[in-house]
């Protein structure tokens, strides 16, 4: 899941530079009605990677890869007047399953606020069987 940040725990920070957003992976157990976070990116990076709006993280089996999008990302924001202050650069990655570290990172830099970004495959998507 692409867990925005705002309104984490039903609050709000404190401070608008203490907002970040993660891609998170859970495990769950449908049977014993558990769940269990096994993996996570974008804390460390805090306000940086922060998006309020439509991101994604997506899995990929024929990849075996995670596609993650933050599409405001680096934009900061004035909460006093409740602007955007500075331009996003919405970011592109995707990691090796189980990896941190991103094999593929692209940033949008100039190009204003990002929607969303959707992987495809051009063999199905111009396949005309």
């Amino acid at each position: 899941v692409f867990d925005n940040g705002d309104a984490r725990g039903m609050e709000q920070p404190a401070i608008a530079s203490m907002k970040y957003s993660r891609a998170v992976v859970y495990k769950i157990d449908q049977k014993k009605m558990t769940i269990q976070q096994v993996w996570e990116y974008g804390k460390d990076r805090g306000s940086d990677f922060y998006s309020s709006i439509t991101s994604l993280t997506e899995y990929h089996k024929d990849k075996d890869s995670l596609v993650v999008y933050s599409a405001t990302a680096g934009m900061q924001f004035d909460m006093v007047k409740g602007v955007p202050v500075g331009a996003s650069a919405p970011e592109l990655l995707e990691f090796k399953w189980g990896s941190t570290t991103p094999s593929l990172w692209m940033k949008f830099e100039g190009t204003g606020i990002g929607y969303q970004a959707m992987p495809l495959s051009l063999e199905k998507a111009f396949d005309h069987k």
